[in-house]
């Protein structure tokens, strides 16, 4: 798999623009809202997004209309991984995305030895908010692997995107195919002052100068608890020495009542709200409720 000849920032910044002008990124012209709050306690500035595009990822017909997925994709032909429940194909395997997207535009990219694919993500949440698959179909598992990956990335690109995983039960939701998301804006929690860790609403260790410490860390608390110890993982700051971002998350804890499902963006402090019965919660922005959110999925052995 031949990796992008230019820059990685400059590929998927180009990809970017160019999959919003042939329509496959979803348009912003529909209300989106953005609200920056202040919390005096972390001296962070938690950010409520209000993005009504997003509701069209459920609406099949609407993605027919726009080619964003295919009519004619023939169903029965797509790889369907058997643990699946409701038996849906794998929207994360490249032959699959290349029968039902056929406007997406897949980057090939080598990560720390394995090979991957980003693509735009239509329903987007931020700029430059690419979906990082593996190119092999397999779980969506935290591993040394997975965190070399990251930083690879992260690297490649110039510290220009932020990269993030999801545990499956804390933010993905496709638990069969591991998987990354990526940001070329700051999160919030990047703005967390140094030492101010224990004053972030949810459980949050920071690593820097290398891989070792945060996966003992990642190790140690998925032995404390195996059936229900997971981690959000984001990767940030300068390419030479980037912060690991280690946020121990309990599947037991995986909704807040005024958010819904947490993942990755919400627990670096970025909330988004997308459907109509969760208006009032984002006219609600505020500091207490950005706090309240995040406490809620803090674990109760996290100390």
């Amino acid at each position: 798999m031949p990796a992008p000849a230019e820059p990685l920032a400059r590929v998927l910044a180009t990809v970017w623009r160019d999959q919003g002008r042939i329509g496959f990124l979803l348009p912003a012209s529909d209300g989106v809202e953005i609200r920056q709050v202040e919390d005096p306690i972390s001296a962070v500035p938690f950010r409520f997004r209000w993005l009504p595009h997003r509701e069209l990822r459920g609406n099949l017909a609407e993605l027919e209309a726009r080619g964003i997925v295919s009519a004619d994709r023939g169903d029965t032909e797509l790889f369907r991984d058997r643990r699946d429940p409701p038996g849906r194909f794998c929207f994360l395997c490249a032959r699959n995305i290349r029968a039902c997207n056929p406007k997406e535009e897949l980057v090939p990219l080598r990560l720390a030895g394995q090979d991957y694919y980003a693509g735009a993500n239509f329903a987007w949440i931020a700029e430059g908010h690419f979906t990082v698959m593996s190119a092999e179909h397999r779980d969506q598992e935290f591993t040394d692997r997975t965190l070399a990956a990251m930083l690879d990335l992260h690297a490649q690109a110039g510290g220009e995107y932020r990269v993030i995983y999801n545990a499956p039960h804390a933010g993905a939701t496709i638990p069969w195919h591991l998987h990354l998301q990526t940001s070329k804006e700051p999160f919030p929690v990047e703005d967390l002052p140094e030492g101010f860790e224990d004053r972030y609403p949810t459980a949050l260790r920071r690593f820097s100068g290398g891989p070792g410490p945060a996966l003992d860390f990642v190790a140690d608390w998925g032995r404390r608890n195996p059936a229900h110890h997971r981690v959000n993982v984001l990767v940030a700051g300068p390419p030479a020495s980037p912060t690991i971002h280690v946020f121990p998350r309990d599947t037991r804890r995986s909704h807040a009542a005024a958010k819904g499902l947490m993942g990755g963006f919400e627990v670096c402090g970025d909330f988004v709200y997308s459907e109509a019965g969760r208006r009032a919660d984002f006219e609600a922005a505020s500091a207490e409720l950005a706090r309240s959110i995040l406490e809620e999925i803090r674990p109760a052995d996290s100390a």
